[in-house]
């Protein structure tokens, strides 16, 4: 995809009303910096956390997770900063949760597929993906 092509999404993006938050873990911090880096994302953007580490991960889930990197995960921080977003926004105003893990490239030996799970959560949806890199 193209600067230019990346640059109009992300303008589409914060041109709509909707207000995230966005809990990002394994690999998607480019994508926080390309949707920070174009103007307008005071709009889009209420609040964004990268819970790198396994203690972060619990201790924004309150939980110890079965997997780190799975589909239950990334619902479970969708969840979490949807409800975030309800209390960070203005009055019915529409918000967005969205919690991304993944299992991408490494220093040392990779065990298992490349692998990243995405949720979304609005107040009447709920949307999940799943992708396996070869």
């Amino acid at each position: 995809m193209t600067d230019a092509c990346i640059r109009a999404v992300v303008e589409s993006i914060h041109s709509s009303p909707t207000q995230a938050v966005l809990y990002l873990s394994g690999g998607a911090s480019l994508a926080l910096g390309l949707l920070m880096s174009v103007p307008g994302a005071s709009n889009t953007v209420l609040e964004a956390v990268v819970p790198y580490s396994r203690m972060s991960m619990i201790q924004l889930l309150a939980k110890i997770p079965a997997k780190y990197c799975s589909q239950q995960t990334a619902d479970e921080m969708a969840l979490l900063a949807y409800n975030r977003a309800l209390k960070l926004s203005s009055p019915g105003s529409p918000v967005l949760g969205v919690g991304f893990t993944g299992s991408l490239a490494t220093t040392h030996p990779k065990q298992g597929d490349h692998r990243f799970h995405l949720s979304t959560r609005t107040s009447d949806r709920h949307w999940a993906s799943t992708v396996t890199l070869s």
